[in-house]
């Protein structure tokens, strides 16, 4: 049976359990896996023996591609050559960079992400690196190699050399877990070692980017605990882990207070915020899904991990086009847009669970828990506002 492209695009990277191998025709032919990984193979006679040489992992070499290559192979075999030492493009049945992101693309970005996203994927990784280490097995690009290419990215766009590698290493690391690849040197390289550096301390972020920020991760495919945390980072202006480790008998439902006890906090005092009636339906629904910890990670009886939260923030990130942020920044925010609106500093630092300065940090002890309230719920109602009405866009 002729190979056509219908038929390899239904087979490629999808569960296979067909014959292994599928003839075309001129010895040319398709080694298939039950993972649905395509390799093209080129048949000869070469000094009395029937012989085979890879010629290419499909869909990076096309079907089009695999009949050209078999074409001059066969001449050089009708030449008296022999094609392996004479023809040595895509020898190697190792997955190139092409493949592994051809192969997250149609597998994941594709099936799993919303348009959007796709369209931000193809028109910064995919379209940045189509063609980049032609031919060469993802698994053998050097470390230096890597360097070398960023180093070259980051002159002509820097922030987009770290977005672009950011994705790449986001993709790179699906197809390890994945099997399709063992190992990639990328995964040494770290994102924030190159290109636009962030401006740490300084993001103060917009409402409609706020609103942007929060469906995003409302859309996102992750745990309850994790959009939960976050979501309510962004309303409290809480540092991570007062909240990533907050249990449930840190909220008080008949005062309406959240409670921070010395040991969490970052200062070692008490910190006292409201249960405010924006927050409250995020908080109901923490406590009827956990018990004790209240935003678990892959073990339910402790918290999750800082690196799987910034993880996940990484991953928010990557698939929007507002800059470089962090979510720490919801605190500065959270300050300085409601300093903007007037609320009072005292109440804003105790907010972010400071101890007031000087003579107050002696006698006043209050605190402003009214006025904590009344500044959350007007920071909410910017921020869901500027939500309703990017959803009804």
């Amino acid at each position: 049976m002729a190979l056509s492209d219908t038929k390899l695009r239904t087979i490629s990277g999808k569960a296979y359990t067909g014959p292994s191998e599928v003839t075309d025709s001129h010895g040319l032919s398709a080694r298939i896996s039950p993972k649905g990984v395509i390799n093209f193979q080129f048949r000869f006679k070469w000094q009395g023996k029937f012989q085979r040489m890879s010629i290419g992992r499909y869909p990076s070499v096309s079907l089009k591609d695999a009949r050209n290559i078999t074409d001059e192979l066969r001449l050089l075999v009708a030449s008296g050559a022999d094609p392996r030492s004479k023809f040595d493009r895509g020898q190697s049945s190792k997955a190139t960079l092409s493949d592994c992101l051809n192969y997250w693309y149609q597998n994941y970005v594709i099936t799993q992400l919303r348009p959007k996203t796709r369209d931000l994927y193809s028109s910064t990784v995919m379209k940045v690196m189509d063609g980049a280490f032609r031919f060469v097995p993802m698994e053998d690009i050097t470390a230096k190699q890597w360097v070398d290419f960023f180093t070259v990215q980051e002159r002509e766009n820097p922030r987009r050399a770290r977005q672009v590698l950011s994705q790449l290493r986001t993709a790179t690391h699906w197809c390890i877990r994945r099997q399709y690849i063992e190992s990639s040197s990328l995964m040494n390289i770290l994102p924030r070692d190159f290109g636009a550096s962030s401006q740490v301390g300084d993001r103060v972020l917009t409402y409609p980017e706020l609103a942007q920020i929060w469906l995003k991760i409302d859309r996102s495919r992750a745990s309850t605990s994790n959009k939960l945390l976050h979501q309510m980072l962004m309303l409290w202006g809480a540092r991570n882990s007062e909240l990533r480790q907050a249990t449930t008998q840190h909220f008080d439902l008949d005062s309406m207070v959240w409670t921070t006890p010395a040991e969490l906090s970052k200062m070692g005092n008490i910190i006292r915020r409201p249960i405010f009636p924006k927050i409250e339906p995020l908080l109901e629904k923490a406590l009827t899904t956990y018990k004790g910890i209240l935003f678990p990670g892959d073990a339910l009886d402790k918290p999750i991990s800082i690196s799987a939260a910034n993880r996940y923030i990484g991953r928010i990130r990557d698939e929007m086009d507002i800059g470089y942020w962090r979510a720490h920044d919801f605190r500065r925010t959270l300050v300085t847009r409601l300093s903007e609106q007037g609320v009072a500093p005292h109440v804003t630092e105790k907010m972010l669970g400071h101890d007031l300065g000087g003579i107050m940090a002696v006698y006043n002890k209050h605190d402003w828990i009214e006025e904590q309230k009344q500044g959350y719920e007007l920071h909410a109602d910017k921020i869901l506002w500027h939500v309703r009405k990017l959803s009804s866009a």
